[in-house]
């Protein structure tokens, strides 16, 4: 599914339609979420191409947004939207050199704990924007869990608690 991100990516670049994309992508997991039957109805071999293609053009998205969905409806790959979405957005993020960074929590955090991060952060992620997604974990007792590309620096009391437990 990689390489279906991989070729929006291109082509939005090349006729610079970068956001305008990001943006009816975003739009478009929105209505799926909302309508998961219109999902099904158009990677259904129940009805024709035409039949989807009408229903996709019905959205009203860019041309170009709009000829990349009837390919995964004629393939049958609409059901793998949400993974190339995600390859979408990282090729995205790394293009507009956008970190984005999870931020698991205990409880919410103060603006001068978030500025305090952002501080520490940005040394380590030299000429890119940094973008938090905080999200509150109870489960962490105390501290910050935080992810990046697969990788994780977990400064949590549930995880020190956990190597306490180990090492006894």
């Amino acid at each position: 599914m990689r390489q279906f991100a991989k070729a929006l990516h291109h082509i939005a670049l090349e006729k610079n339609k970068l956001d305008v994309l990001s943006y009816q992508f975003d739009e478009l997991r929105d209505l799926i979420k909302e309508h998961p039957t219109w999902l099904k109805m158009v990677d259904s071999p129940m009805l024709s191409n035409k039949e989807k293609e009408a229903k996709i053009d019905e959205l009203g998205f860019d041309p170009t947004f709009l000829a990349f969905i009837k390919v995964l409806s004629s393939k049958h790959y609409m059901q793998y939207i949400d993974e190339i979405y995600d390859e979408w957005i990282h090729l995205v993020r790394t293009t507009q050199k956008i970190a984005h960074l999870h931020v698991y929590l205990a409880k919410p955090m103060t603006k001068i704990q978030e500025e305090k991060l952002m501080q520490t952060l940005k040394p380590r992620f030299k000429n890119q924007t940094i973008s938090l997604h905080k999200t509150i974990d109870p489960s962490l007792i105390g501290g910050i869990k935080i992810t990046h590309q697969g990788q994780a620096l977990d400064r949590s009391v549930a995880r020190e608690l956990e190597e306490l437990f180990t090492t006894i």
